[in-house]
């Protein structure tokens, strides 16, 4: 209950993944998100940015059984570097993906102050208790971008802080999946026709929201 009472003391409404919409048809047929560790052991083909675009730091955490998510809105930082990097690839769109919170009390699941390949939040430590998801939200972090000043109560203090989830998220722990505009969602909802698209919204917001409010 101390986990539930936190995120519901903060208003935290949902974890957020985002990935190309190319990769909606993997997680739609298989009813679920996989670590890349899992895809890797069945074989399963996904198309994998970091695969894609070459970053000059490590940007990936290192145990692969994890799947990283950010809290309430994207990692505004990294994610903003994939579209650049990717602007010009007509074939690669975005989408956001909001997860049920539930996901941040498993048992198995941990926390990092900031991304999570780096040294300093190795440094740090990456665990899972609730001392250290508490650690997510503190007014001053001693790592870059670590002090809160205005920021809302259910965003983390470093926009780079992660949730790393365990090597799978069924498919009934996705909220919603947001495209950024009208056209792009058709896109992908011509492309799923096979498969329920119900939970594809718009949501312009999220790709780049206030973490004032």
């Amino acid at each position: 209950m101390l986990f539930q009472n936190e995120i519901k003391k903060r208003g935290i409404e949902y974890l957020i993944h985002f990935t190309p919409t190319i990769n909606l048809y993997s997680i739609l047929e298989n009813d679920e998100l996989m670590s890349r560790g899992k895809l890797e052991n069945l074989d399963i083909e996904q198309f994998d940015i970091l695969d894609y675009v070459q970053f000059t730091d490590n940007v990936r955490y290192d145990d692969k059984r994890y799947i990283n998510l950010s809290l309430s809105s994207p990692n505004t930082f990294l994610f903003s570097k994939f579209r650049q990097k990717t602007q010009d690839d007509c074939t690669i769109n975005w989408c956001v993906i909001k997860i049920s919170p539930k996901h941040i009390y498993e048992s198995d699941t941990l926390f990092s102050v900031t991304n999570a390949a780096s040294h300093v939040a190795k440094s740090i430590g990456i665990t899972g208790d609730l001392v250290k998801f508490q650690m997510l939200f503190a007014q001053n972090i001693p790592i870059p971008y670590g002090t809160r000043n205005n920021i809302a109560d259910h965003y983390p203090t470093n926009v780079q802080a992660e949730v790393l989830v365990s090597d799978n998220i069924p498919a009934d722990s996705i909220l919603n999946i947001c495209f950024e505009n009208e056209e792009k969602m058709a896109e992908a909802k011509a492309a799923m026709s096979s498969f329920d698209t119900s939970k594809f919204v718009l949501d312009k917001e999220i790709f780049s929201p206030n973490r004032s409010k």
